[in-house]
C-alpha cells in the first residue's frame, strides 16, 4: 500500500478528503436553513409577521447556535482539506468528529424547536437553570454543546498530532525559526500559512474546550442537585472565554482560507515571512482577551480585567489587519486576477472584516461600550466580520474546491450572485449599524413602531441575500458528486 510523505496511505487520505467534503457541505446546509431564522427574526421586527415571544427567542437561540456551529464545521472541514498534503491528520478522529458534532446539533435542534429552550446562544448563567421550559431542555441544549465542544477538541488534538509528526514539534510548527531568524535550525520542514494558522487554532481551542467544560460542569452539578448555585460571574468569564474565543478563532480557520484560495487567481501565492509568523504566534494570546469587553456591564468584575479587555480589543486586530488584509490586497494589487465567486467573496469579506473589526474596537471601549452594547450595534459588528469575514471566506474555499479556477465559479452566472450576495449582505449589516446608533435594543422580541423602518428596510436585502446563496447552492450541488468521486493524490518524496 503507497503511503505519502505525511505518513497517510491512499485510502486514508481520500477519507480525509471526503470527510472534508462533508463537513463543508452539511455546514453550507446548516447555514441556509440558519439563514432563513434570521429571516423570519427581521420580519417579526419589521412589523411584518407577528411571533409569540417565547418562539422569537427560541428561534434567536437556535438561529445563534446553528450559524456559529454550521459555519464552524465548514471552516474546519477546509482547513482541513488545505492541509490534509502535508499534514497527516486521521481520517478516523475527522468522521469520529463529525458524528459527534451531528449528535450534537441534534440535540439543540430538538431541545429548542421541541423543548422551548430559549436561554439565547450563549446559554448565559444562570437562565439556562431559572427558564419556564422543561428542565430536559436545559439538559439537552448543554449536553449538544458539550458534544460541538468534544467534537471541535477531536479535531484540535487531530491538527496538533499531524503538524507535531509533519515539523517535528511545536516550535517548527509555529514557526519559530522564521520568527527568531533561525534559518537552517532544523532540518524539519516549516508550515505554509494555512498550516501555521490551523496549528495555533488549535492550540487555543483547547483552551477554549476546557473552559467551556469549567462552565458546564457546575450547571450540571446543580441540575443534578449536588450544588444550590454557584457564581454568576465565574461562570460569565468562563463562558465568554469559550464562545467568544471559539467564535473568533473561526475568523482565523477562515483566514486560513483565503491564504490557500486568493494565489490561484492572482497567480501569487501567500509566503511563511516574519510578519505571518509573528502575527500567529501573537494570536495565540491575543484571541484569549478581548472577550472582557463581554463584561463591562458587570461592574462587580475586577477593573485590571476590564482594562485588559480594552488593551485586548484593540490588539487582535493589529497582526490581522496588517497581515491578512494588507497581504491579501497586495495580491490583487497589480496581478492579472481571475474575476469569479471566490474572488468577489474574498473582497467582500475583507471589507466586512474591515468594517465589524473596527465597530468591534469601537465596542470594546469602555466609555462607547456603556452607550452601544445592549444595542443592535453589537450584531452589526459581529455580523459584519461573520457573515462577510468567517462565512465569506469558507463559501469562497468551498466553490474554489468544487469549481477549480476554470470551472462554474467564474462563469457569469455565479459572478452576478456572488455580487448579489455581497449587495444583499452591505444592506443588511447597514441597517443593523444604523439600528445600533439609534440606540435600538438588541434582544427584543417585538419592537416599537418607531424601530420598525430600518428592518423593513432590512428585509429586502435579506431576501436578496437569500436568492443569491440559493443559486448558488444549487450550482454547487451539481458539482457535489464529482468531487465526491474524484481520485486524492498522496504527496510523495519529491513533493515540496
Amino acid at each position: 500500500m503507497t503511503t505519502g510523505r505525511n505518513g497517510n496511505s491512499a485510502v486514508a487520505q481520500r477519507s480525509v478528503e471526503r470527510a472534508t467534503l462533508i463537513y463543508m457541505a452539511v455546514g453550507f446546509a446548516v447555514f441556509l436553513l440558519m439563514g432563513v431564522l434570521g429571516l423570519l427574526m427581521r420580519l417579526q421586527h419589521a412589523g411584518w409577521i407577528s411571533l409569540d415571544p417565547r418562539w422569537f427567542y427560541r428561534l434567536m437561540t437556535l438561529h445563534g447556535s446553528g450559524m456559529v456551529a454550521g459555519v464552524l464545521l465548514a471552516s474546519l472541514g477546509g482547513v482541513a482539506r488545505v492541509i490534509a498534503p502535508r499534514i497527516g491528520l486521521s481520517p478516523r478522529l475527522l468522521w469520529s468528529a463529525f458524528v459527534v458534532y451531528f449528535l450534537g446539533s441534534g440535540l439543540v435542534i430538538l431541545a429548542t424547536l421541541v423543548g422551548g429552550f430559549a436561554a439565547g446562544w450563549t446559554a448565559t448563567y444562570p437562565l439556562p437553570v431559572r427558564g419556564d421550559w422543561p428542565v430536559s431542555a436545559t439538559w439537552g441544549f448543554l449536553l449538544g454543546y458539550a458534544l460541538v465542544a468534544v467534537a471541535f477538541l477531536l479535531w484540535c488534538l487531530a491538527v496538533l498530532a499531524g503538524s507535531w509528526r509533519a515539523f517535528g514539534g511545536l516550535r517548527n510548527a509555529l514557526a519559530w525559526p522564521v520568527l527568531f531568524r533561525r534559518s537552517g535550525a532544523s532540518d524539519r520542514p516549516l508550515p505554509t500559512g494555512p498550516e501555521l494558522a490551523a496549528t495555533v487554532v488549535a492550540l487555543d481551542g483547547v483552551i477554549a474546550v476546557l473552559a467551556g467544560v469549567v462552565y458546564l460542569v457546575p450547571i450540571f452539578a446543580e441540575l443534578l442537585g449536588i450544588v444550590e448555585r454557584f457564581d454568576a460571574l465565574f461562570a460569565k468569564n468562563m463562558l465568554f472565554l469559550f464562545g467568544h474565543t471559539l467564535v473568533n478563532l473561526n475568523i482565523y480557520l477562515a483566514v486560513a482560507l483565503v491564504y490557500a484560495t486568493l494565489g490561484a487567481y492572482t497567480g501569487r501565492a501567500f509566503k511563511l515571512s516574519f510578519p505571518v509568523a509573528l502575527a500567529f504566534n501573537l494570536v495565540i494570546v491575543l484571541v484569549l482577551l478581548p472577550y472582557f469587553h463581554h463584561l463591562y456591564q458587570d461592574f462587580a468584575q475586577p477593573w485590571p480585567l476590564h482594562l485588559l479587555g480594552q488593551i485586548g480589543s484593540y490588539g487582535v486586530g493589529v497582526p490581522a489587519f496588517f497581515v491578512t488584509i494588507v497581504g491579501s490586497l497586495g495580491l490583487l494589487y497589480g496581478s492579472n486576477v481571475r474575476w469569479s465567486a471566490p474572488v468577489i467573496f474574498i473582497l467582500a469579506g475583507l471589507w466586512g472584516w474591515t468594517i465589524g473589526g473596527v465597530a468591534a474596537i469601537l465596542d470594546g471601549t469602555i466609555a462607547i461600550n456603556n452607550v452601544m452594547h445592549n444595542t443592535l450595534w453589537v450584531p452589526a459588528h459581529f455580523h459584519s466580520y461573520y457573515l462577510f469575514g468567517a462565512a465569506g471566506f469558507t463559501w469562497a474555499y468551498l466553490f474554489h474546491t468544487l469549481s477549480g479556477v476554470d470551472g462554474w465559479a467564474s462563469g457569469a452566472l455565479a459572478r452576478r450572485l456572488s455580487w448579489l450576495y455581497s449587495v444583499g449582505a452591505g444592506g443588511f449589516v447597514l441597517a443593523f449599524f444604523f439600528s445600533g446608533l439609534q440606540s435600538v435594543p438588541r434582544r427584543f422580541a417585538v419592537h416599537l413602531a418607531a424601530w420598525q423602518g430600518l428592518a423593513q428596510l432590512a428585509v429586502p436585502f435579506v431576501v436578496l441575500l437569500g436568492v443569491a446563496f440559493v443559486g448558488l447552492a444549487v450550482l454547487a450541488v451539481r458539482a457535489l458528486p464529482c468531487a465526491w468521486r474524484e481520485p486524492v493524490t498522496v504527496p510523495g518524496p519529491a513533493d515540496d
